[in-house]
């Protein structure tokens, strides 16, 4: 760990001791003024994204949100950790911070990914690739809700290419702390866990300075040591540290302050010396190299909700985003790898600018309602990669720009019958740098066309279905990469990827069922995913073009979530089934996830105070195309949460989470071939403690 890190650790440690034991100050209960969480279920949640707010249960399109109350639950230490209740989601690349490849669907976790998972932050795309390292980094204390849209009918609204789906990530606002009448909030949390010794520090000061302007400001620290697997094996190169920050200021202003003008900006860092080279798999085999990870957000956004008149609600965003790799006096691990290239000092950058504009204009008579947003999208993407030696032929530079025009229209008809259009044309543009041996610059139009129906047949069953066809254009990396073997050139002549799905299904909302109050949320999909002119890689030993439109995949499958809820008992289920197939050679895809099945049962105590409860992952055995067999595995976890809301420990909150109770040994089979593929993370003790103060 460097000094830097360890400076901030011990300033967050002073901060936060001192808090946690004096009582000094006036405390209350942490509120939020997003709508309240069914704890039961993600299916009662409030989803973004439609005409007029409904819950997931509602929706045509299969999404899952995360709310606060998820996030603090679970104790993450990476972003991926908050996908493991979540049907059809997960990540790639095991436990590391700085390993995070998203899987939706059996789509993702390639080099060559993006836009076939778009990942946002408040609305800002996000992406990042580099040998062996992941393709997004982020801090879970920086992050209030998380929405994952599974599939690509989220295309129309967030971009072609969705092959797979999105995860949206929302960051925190002063809001968040503040409630009516209060000036000033001040949040400390301390958390440690005893697998890898990892500790963190977090605080957040919220300030309202009268009724227009609030500001929030966030500081965070994590680190960790290499954790172990369930027998007792050292994961090398499993622990980092990280630093995070967040500044975030919001002006209202106009008839009943309406209007809001919100600047924020973020920074996640991490800056080690003797890091392992391999930030997903076989560490050791690939030595350790001094490496500074850093990534930034930063937008402007003002809306206008204009309540008034119905034919403005208007939202335009300006963003920038950076992502860059600094990496000096690298030591292979092996002597074939003395001299490579890819172990001359180096440097790696993304930067993004972008702009998007939409507005909403709405509609309605007797019995019917009518959401219509028009958008704009435009944007700009400089790749940098630079080594010792020049130019790197497999990791090419250049300039990405896309224009793009979008609309949705929702229709209700009687509150029963709700259709969504969808339709996306992005203009994308690829320019080399001109390092780039035989690069020419190639453009490329992506079209995106879905239509959803969501049909209620009472009060509590509804059916659904929907079509899609989303076209994504090749990537940098596809257009211009030349592979390190002989008789490689660049795939000047790649046409887009075409994706052409359909799905259906059914849901159930009872409400008091067995008590006054109660609920259960019940939620089928099945889809069927169909992908030709797939971009892929014909292997070294083929002369040509590095990448090829070659192959089709067909990926199927089902998935199920849903949940009851009552006072003072909770259960939640989530499932999920696929078959991908690679049509070329009829082979299993190697992105297809095993078969798994999520369970939970909780209960409630002390005038809902206390919250505690049992979580189960069973995951099928699968094998992947090579043979490699992966026997299937049960995983326990328990946790608890308690919240006091009355006297001097009001605003304290306490989690306790034991997961992978029996330390069992398990492989995952999206982490590699059984040769390469790292063993998860063994029995782990998470104790985190916070303490809200307001006035």
């Amino acid at each position: 760990m460097d000094k830097t890190t360890r400076r901030y650790g011990r300033l967050l440690s002073v901060i936060a001791i001192p808090a946690f034991m004096g009582v000094s100050l006036p405390a209350h209960a942490q509120t939020s003024q997003e709508p309240a969480a069914a704890p039961g279920s993600f299916l009662g949640r409030i989803i973004l994204g439609f005409g007029r707010a409904r819950t997931a249960i509602d929706t045509p399109q299969a999404v899952s949100t995360l709310e606060q109350e998820d996030i603090d639950r679970e104790q993450a230490a990476t972003p991926g950790d908050l996908l493991r209740t979540v049907p059809g989601a997960t990540v790639q690349g095991g436990d590391r911070m700085t390993g995070q490849h998203f899987n939706i669907r059996g789509i993702g976790g390639d080099a060559s990914d993006q836009n076939r998972i778009i990942v946002t932050v408040d609305g800002v795309e996000k992406y990042g690739e580099l040998y062996r390292v992941g393709q997004f980094f982020g801090e879970p204390e920086l992050y209030k809700r998380v929405e994952i849209l599974r599939g690509p009918a989220s295309s129309a609204l967030y971009g072609s290419g969705a092959l797979g789906g999105v995860v949206a990530f929302e960051t925190k606002d002063a809001a968040d702390f503040l409630q009516m009448g209060e000036t000033t909030a001040l949040r400390v949390k301390a958390g440690a866990n005893t697998n890898g010794g990892g500790a963190l520090g977090s605080v957040i000061l919220a300030q309202r300075f009268g009724e227009s302007f609030e500001m929030l400001a966030a500081l965070n620290h994590r680190r960790a040591g290499d954790h172990k697997s369930g027998d007792g094996t050292k994961v090398t190169g499993s622990g980092m540290a990280g630093t995070s920050g967040l500044l975030k200021g919001t002006y209202r202003f106009g008839d009943n302050n309406e209007q809001t003008l919100s600047l924020s900006w973020s920074r996640w860092l991490s800056d080690e010396d003797g890091a392992n080279y391999s930030a997903t798999s076989l560490a050791d085999a690939f030595g350790t190299v001094d490496r500074k990870a850093q990534d930034d957000t930063a937008t402007l956004l003002w809306t206008n909700p204009a309540s008034g008149n119905p034919m403005l609600d208007s939202r335009v965003q300006l963003s920038y985003s950076r992502t860059l790799i600094d990496q000096e006096n690298a030591v292979p691990g092996m002597p074939a790898l003395i001299g490579n290239p890819l172990f001359e000092d180096s440097f790696y950058q993304y930067r993004t600018l972008a702009l998007r504009a939409e507005n909403r204009f709405t509609l309605g008579g007797e019995g019917w309602e009518n959401y219509l947003t028009l958008g704009v999208t435009a944007s700009e993407q400089r790749r940098t990669a630079r080594r010792e030696s020049g130019a790197i032929s497999f990791h090419p530079e250049g300039t990405d720009r896309r224009y793009g025009l979008f609309l949705q229209n929702e229709f209700i008809w009687d509150d029963r019958l709700t259709a969504v259009l969808g339709l996306r044309a992005d203009r994308v543009t690829l320019t080399p740098s001109a390092d780039v041996v035989n690069g020419e610059k190639r453009s490329h139009t992506a079209r995106v066309a879905s239509l959803a129906l969501h049909y209620k047949l009472n009060d509590d069953w509804a059916v659904f279905g929907s079509v899609s066809q989303t076209e994504r254009a090749p990537s940098i990396d596809e257009m211009f990469d030349v592979a390190s073997a002989a008789g490689k050139t660049t795939s000047l002549d790649l046409r887009p990827e075409r994706a052409r799905t359909l799905e259906a299904g059914f849901s159930y909302g009872g409400r008091d069922l067995f008590a006054e109050g109660d609920s259960l949320d019940f939620k089928l999909t099945v889809f069927s995913n169909r992908v030709t002119d797939k971009i892929e890689r014909p292997g070294n030993a083929v002369p040509g073009p590095t990448y090829a439109n070659i192959a089709r995949a067909h990926i199927r499958g089902i998935e199920i979530e849903g949940g009851y809820d009552a006072d003072t008992v909770f259960t939640k289920f989530a499932y999920s089934r696929m078959l991908g197939t690679d049509q070329t050679t009829g082979a299993r895809l190697n992105s297809t996830p095993q078969d798994e099945l999520v369970l939970e049962l909780g209960a409630r105590a002390f005038d809902q105070t206390l919250e505690y409860g049992w979580r189960g992952t069973f995951a099928r055995r699968a094998t992947r195309a090579d043979g490699d067999r992966f026997p299937g595995y049960g995983v326990n976890d328990l946790y608890a949460t308690w919240r006091p809301d009355q006297g001097a420990l009001a605003g304290l909150e306490m989690q306790l989470a034991v997961n992978n109770v029996l330390n069992k040994q398990y492989h995952n089979i999206l982490d590699g071939m059984m040769s390469g593929n790292e063993p998860r993370r063994g029995r782990d003790i998470r104790l985190t403690v916070a303490r809200n103060f307001t006035w």
